[in-house]
């Protein structure tokens, strides 16, 4: 399942492909992003560092594929 099969699964009415900046847009949110990094856990196998969890790191998917890239997964 890729990062933007998790993010549809979370929120289906949006097209994350057309966002920069998924908070700032009003496609996620707090409770959102703690079902992402749930969701990225369990999919890929791997722990997030709660220092790693903050906006910035999954504001768009380049920026979830560069956390996730820094955990050795290639999504």
């Amino acid at each position: 399942m890729s990062v933007l099969d998790l993010l549809s699964a979370i929120r289906p009415e949006f097209d994350f492909r057309q966002s920069a900046d998924f908070f700032g847009d009003g496609l996620l949110d707090s409770l959102d992003l703690i079902t992402l990094v749930a969701d990225l856990e369990t999919t890929y196998g791997i722990c997030i560092d709660g220092m790693a969890i903050v906006p910035e790191n999954f504001r768009n998917l380049e920026a979830i594929e560069r956390l996730l890239g820094e955990a050795g997964v290639r999504p």
